[in-house]
């Protein structure tokens, strides 16, 4: 949380100074406008309320008025007219991106002063207000100004953008002692920023006491900055400086106070300007101005800084000819006793919460972002509204399940648990089918959420909220509708010399499991003859007695697949899981044919349907 100004505003309301006066009395004699040429991350400069959060929000929003634009609808018509005074209505719509949806707040035209100053968000330019009316607008949804004190960048800039916010902790990622790390992370960084994502970076207090400290450096303890520019230059251009170039990694970050800057290496007038010739300081568009806003070495900012906040804009357009990824969105709820199971720990409980299934499809592994988000509690923080415990996490299942989970599978990730509002990871998952269970922390806990689950590819992505299938009353004598027996989960682990049909030619396998008319398909794996799967299905038997359990092995070409042999077995329900290994054999009339190689089951055979 970063409150980010030591000035006591409040003790300013309380004694009656604060007035709320209209615009154009603010700016008078001059006509007020929203916009004065455009805007710009000099608009917005920080009052005497503690929210830089959000102010360093603003800053960065303002460098892409493509978004400034999602935020303030018709900013044209908007727009105070002084040859049209007698249409101005003295309101302004707003909007902001709120648990999915797009939220319009209406307010008029009277702002906060003292003595006829702004007493919060003003611009350098007295008759320009598109900053101070987005505050109060926010302040309106959130139910008053007061409710903005302290807070987190992440949110201020997804309720601008409907972004994914991802957050890096500069000092647990080891920057400082990888030079190769942190340049990638550099280029990444730069890249997000060319994609119009907006970015945003924080110096942890780590007491009460150090929150709005100058360290010696000029940089705030407690506080967030807005990330304005990154930028690669090479000095010494020229062919005889061919051996005495340098490459410098410079990033340039703004204080939303106006003032009090970076005061080491490259900051404003230091000797490191030196190194560059007049066009180069013209192409970074240097200023020394006392606004707030500083340039120093990348090196440094992840030495000094704490994180860094990445708001990335989710291309979904399937217009888009640069990457798109596929979204599966969902509003859902954790009820006590009925569906808030608690994390992970609360194995008793743990199955009751929510349960999403998606697939990634990529040969290689894929590519998902997980974002879990509950519903705002700032507005409510007077009656001691605060925010959950939340997080995720996710297993590994078979490929064709549909129904809910109610035993623990392989561990494909999880998220930290944290009271934020949003939680967000990346991962790199190998081709298969997954379910994500988001959960407070501890059990029984009371709240709204939503989910989102972004994939490079279409993931068939659902809730899932049936236990089981159920058979039909109407249509019981027919098998395929008759109730469900036991339930079957099996996984296909691993198979071991397998035959390989020609010298010249490696072996991709894949394997087919069979049971009661239904086929499931594993990933096909490149080259090996010693496969290592972990890949399953799961059936519901209606006919136990009548079919069996066949796991084929085959080997995947261009043309026709080559059959490499299966393993044939009676289904025995046992009420528990076993781990078998099968000698390969035919099928058909070789059934009994033995066959190069051996496969690798788990089987698990249960009477209670939510046994697995």
């Amino acid at each position: 949380m970063y409150r980010g100004h030591p000035a006591n505003w409040l003790s300013c309301r309380l004694v009656g100074f604060i007035q709320s006066v209209f615009l154009q009395d603010i700016c008078a004699p001059d006509p007020p406008s929203l916009f004065v040429d455009g805007s710009s991350r000099h608009d917005i400069t920080q009052g005497l309320l503690g929210n830089c959060w959000f102010v360093a929000s603003c800053a960065t929003m303002a460098l892409e008025p493509s978004l400034l634009e999602e935020v303030i609808p018709d900013m044209k018509k908007q727009e105070w007219d002084p040859n049209d005074v007698g249409n101005y209505q003295g309101i302004f719509r707003f909007r902001f991106w709120r648990q999915g949806e797009w939220t319009e707040v209406v307010i008029d035209d009277l702002l906060p002063t003292i003595n006829g100053q702004l007493v919060f968000i003003h611009s350098k330019e007295k008759n320009e207000f598109w900053g101070s009316l987005v505050e109060k607008a926010y302040a309106k949804l959130n139910g008053s100004f007061e409710a903005l004190e302290a807070g987190n960048i992440a949110d201020a800039l997804v309720d601008f953008t409907g972004g994914v916010c991802e957050s890096v902790n500069l000092k647990d990622a080891g920057f400082n002692d990888d030079e190769e790390r942190r340049l990638a992370f550099f280029n990444s960084m730069r890249k997000a920023m060319s994609d119009r994502s907006l970015v945003g970076a924080s110096i942890t207090a780590k007491k009460n006491e150090d929150i709005e400290r100058r360290t010696e450096t000029g940089l705030v303890m407690g506080h967030a900055y807005s990330v304005t520019s990154m930028k690669k230059i090479t000095t010494g251009e020229g062919l005889f400086n061919l051996f005495n170039r340098e490459h410098l990694y410079l990033i340039r970050l703004r204080n939303p106070w106006g003032q009090k800057e970076w005061n080491g290496a490259w900051s404003d007038g230091s000797a490191e300007w030196e190194k560059l010739d007049a066009d180069g300081r013209k192409k970074l568009g240097l200023d020394f101005d006392d606004d707030g806003e500083f340039w120093m070495a990348f090196e440094d900012f992840c030495r000094y800084f704490s994180k860094a906040t990445i708001c990335h804009l989710m291309n979904t357009s399937v217009f888009s000819i640069s990457k798109r990824w596929h979204l599966f969105k969902h509003n859902n709820e954790w009820k006590p006793d009925f569906s808030a199971g608690g994390c992970v720990t609360n194995q008793d409980s743990f199955f009751r919460n929510p349960q999403y299934a998606f697939s990634i499809k990529d040969k290689d592994d894929g590519e998902v972002m997980i974002a879990l988000m509950q519903e705002d509690t700032r507005i409510d923080r007077d009656e001691g509204g605060k925010n959950l415990t939340i997080g995720y996490f996710i297993m590994k299942v078979e490929e064709n399940r549909t129904y809910r989970l109610h035993s623990m599978m392989e561990k494909a990730g999880d998220s930290i648990f944290i009271n934020m509002r949003e939680v967000v990871n990346r991962y790199q998952l190998k081709q298969g089918r997954y379910i994500v269970i988001p959960s407070t922390y501890d059990p029984n806990e009371a709240g709204n959420f939503m989910i989102r689950i972004f994939t490079e590819k279409s993931s068939n992505a659902s809730v899932l909220e049936k236990h089981h299938p159920t058979g039909s009353k109407i249509f019981c004598c027919i098998p395929r509708f008759r109730t469900p027996v036991c339930v079957l989960s099996v996984l296909v682990k691993s198979a071991v010399e397998l035959q390989q049909k020609s010298v010249l030619l490696g072996v991709d396998p894949y394997a087919l499991i069979m049971c009661e008319g239904k086929t499931v398909r594993t990933p096909t794996l490149q080259n090996t003859r010693n496969p290592e799967w972990n890949s399953g299905a799961l059936f519901y038997v209606r006919r136990p007695k009548k079919t069996h359990l066949i796991v084929q092995i085959w080997d995947s070409n261009v043309f026709c697949d080559t059959f490499l042999g299966q393993a044939k077995m009676t289904i025995d329900i046992n009420n528990r899981t076993v781990v078998l290994q099968h000698q390969l054999r035919g099928r058909r009339r070789q059934h009994n044919e033995t066959m190069p190689g051996a496969v690798t089951l788990e089987i698990g055979c249960y009477h209670d349907l939510i046994a697995v």
